[in-house]
């Protein structure tokens, strides 16, 4: 009798009918759910019970269709039951289980092309594959997972809400995703290699130098082996920086890609360094189990994962310290954000590598260009006061296996009623982000991985932000009045589209899913969910009445806004062609205001 060989057919352990078909069919409900919310499916409306109203979604197939139930919700949310969802064949009805025929079977509806077809189904396999084994692996029950710490919880999340597609990786094998993926939980060490300075830059913070610094990253005895190692090459180790890289990138990139600078010594494989890692949400960055006081470590994928090739751009890891420190001047003086706990972890030093070849190509794909280089960001672990516990915001639209939401066990655990906790909740995440909108003029929009919520007795405090200094944006009178050197690597963004950045970024892209998990799992009223985020505002606002003239010229209570969509970037607008930058959000029609449509619709 022959035997499998494991190690041959690795990953197959995780794929049977039954977690197959169960993640099918949840995808086809997502996808459901937010290509209707970006417009792309149109169903028809076939009957309603109470909230629930029951549809037809016809395909390019005369003969098959789609039937499911759905409970609409603000901004043209769709909360879509994946128990509801049939597939309609020649009038025989059967359980909605494969995800790549129902794309194919849209493919006209959706007007996608079929290059483009062929590679999104690519990314939706690798996607199905990835929750087929976090579904093997078992989600922990969120009563369980309230208890758990930060990294516990960070690897329970089962990614992008907006993206229908969020693990594609593309470029990672089934090794790699067992090794490298967040949701696997494992821990990786990093290793280092020697650029020299003629290929590659560090920059840093005023209160930073490279060899404090490196000492700090990788301790004295191994730094002191590295520089030994440096001179047994025959070279200067005062000519060299050091950057560690992702074992991926390594294997797949550099190895090829910097094989010239690796020929002349002009980068050196050092090592591994001494510190274990674990992989975060956003994959490219890792948290320092060894020592959590340290900072993160941001390092180079090249791998393309929800719209983005994962590397880092050397332009921007150039202008991270100095962005950093202008940011943090303006932002750790100011009392409102001080008195609310808020705090903004620095990236605080940096190396980038300029590609001899790629980097002299003007317009070229930008992927060739971010091929290595890393950032060190402050670490959150040393920020926490008696009593507090640190867990990334993405939890609050997290369900557990049985549809219990994380939100509604820190709620219960709490017990405070719903209203209080949410209302702490706005306090504690959306206050600080006003104040940095209107006061400074800052435009971004922290996410729910990007944001991380302190909690003290199961409820929010404070905030805790990471991640910002890419997105950093000033509307037009701030940029008018920043200096030239932050004029000359900051955007400025026209007035008319600066509310954008909390409509669109943080009622559209995250209390738009934190309503929805609260209202299936709580029973938590739509209406009054939007009544506490327009109170946290007009409360905001009473606190500064000097800052009138902004809100008025920022009106976040504009009857609607631009709707835009995520998915249609990867469908519509870009494709699968390279891009000599990171695609950008495509608009795509209007989303009613929901402070204002819902709360009239309360009052009539």
């Amino acid at each position: 009798m022959t035997s499998i060989n494991s190690k041959t057919f690795v990953g197959a352990d995780v794929l049977n009918a039954e977690n197959w078909n169960l993640v099918n069919r949840k995808h086809i409900a997502k996808a459901i759910s937010e290509l209707m919310h970006e417009l792309l499916l149109q169903p028809h409306e076939l009957d309603r019970k109470g909230d629930a109203i029951s549809y037809c979604l016809t395909t390019d197939i005369a003969e098959i269709n789609y039937l499911f139930e759905a409970t609409p919700r603000a901004m043209g949310h769709w909360d879509v039951p994946y128990q509801s969802v049939y597939k309609v064949i020649d009038g025989e009805k059967e359980t909605a289980k494969d995800a790549l025929a129902f794309f194919q079977e849209m493919t006209n509806t959706l007007e996608v092309e079929p290059f483009t077809l062929t590679r999104f189904l690519e990314e939706t396999y690798k996607t199905l594959y990835a929750d087929a084994d976090q579904l093997a692996r078992g989600l922990m029950p969120v009563d369980e997972l309230v208890e758990q710490d930060s990294q516990t919880i960070e690897h329970e999340m089962t990614g992008h809400p907006w993206a229908t597609v969020n693990k594609g990786r593309l470029g990672f094998s089934v090794e790699d995703h067992q090794q490298f993926a967040p949701e696997t939980g494992t821990t990786t060490q990093l290793n280092w290699v020697a650029v020299h300075k003629s290929r590659g830059t560090f920059q840093c913070t005023p209160d930073l130098d490279f060899q404090p610094h490196m000492e700090n990253e990788l301790g004295e005895e191994v730094l002191k082996s590295f520089n030994d190692k440096l001179k047994n090459e025959g070279v200067n180790p005062q000519d060299y920086v050091f950057i560690p890289v992702h074992d991926w990138q390594w294997k797949n990139k550099i190895v090829y890609f910097l094989a010239q600078d690796i020929a002349h010594k002009l980068l050196i494989p050092m090592g591994t360094g001494p510190d274990i890692y674990s992989a975060q949400q956003s994959i490219r960055t890792f948290y320092n189990t060894s020592n959590p006081k340290k900072h993160y470590v941001k390092t180079a994928i090249s791998i393309l994962n929800t719209s983005v090739y994962r590397g880092l751009s050397p332009t921007k890891l150039k202008r991270a310290p100095f962005i950093t420190k202008w940011i943090q001047d303006r932002l750790l003086t100011d009392e409102f954000l001080n008195a609310k706990g808020c705090m903004f972890l620095g990236e605080v030093a940096s190396v980038a590598y300029d590609h001899p070849h790629y980097g002299k190509i003007e317009k070229g794909p930008y992927q060739y260009k971010d091929l290595l280089g890393v950032i060190w960001r402050e670490s959150a672990h040393d920020r926490l006061q008696e009593g507090e516990k640190m867990v990334t915001m993405a939890s609050l639209m997290h369900t557990d296996e049985n549809d219990d939401s994380f939100l509604g066990a820190c709620i219960k655990k709490s017990g405070l009623e719903a209203t209080e906790w949410m209302k702490r909740y706005f306090k504690a995440y959306f206050e600080p982000l006003l104040h940095c909108f209107f006061s400074h003029g800052l435009c971004f929009s922290p996410h729910g991985e990007n944001t991380i919520l302190v909690m003290k007795d199961y409820v929010p405090v404070r905030i805790i932000i990471k991640d910002f200094v890419e997105e950093i944006h000033l509307n037009q009178e701030e940029y008018a009045k920043a200096p030239q050197a932050i004029r000359d690597i900051i955007k400025e963004v026209p007035d008319e589209y600066v509310p954008l950045f909390i409509l669109s970024g943080i009622f559209d892209g995250v209390f738009r899913y934190i309503n929805n998990v609260a209202s299936r799992t709580l029973n938590y009223p739509e209406s009054t969910f939007w009544m506490q985020v327009r109170e946290t505002i007009e409360g905001y606002q009473k606190t500064f009445p000097e800052l009138a003239d902004r809100y008025q010229k920022f009106d976040l209570f504009m009857p609607e806004f631009i709707r835009v969509g995520f998915n249609r970037v990867r469908l519509h607008t870009y494709g699968y062609n390279d891009n000599t930058d990171i695609p950008e959000l495509n608009p795509c029609g209007m989303h009613q205001n929901p402070m204002v449509s819902l709360l009239e619709e309360a009052t009539v």
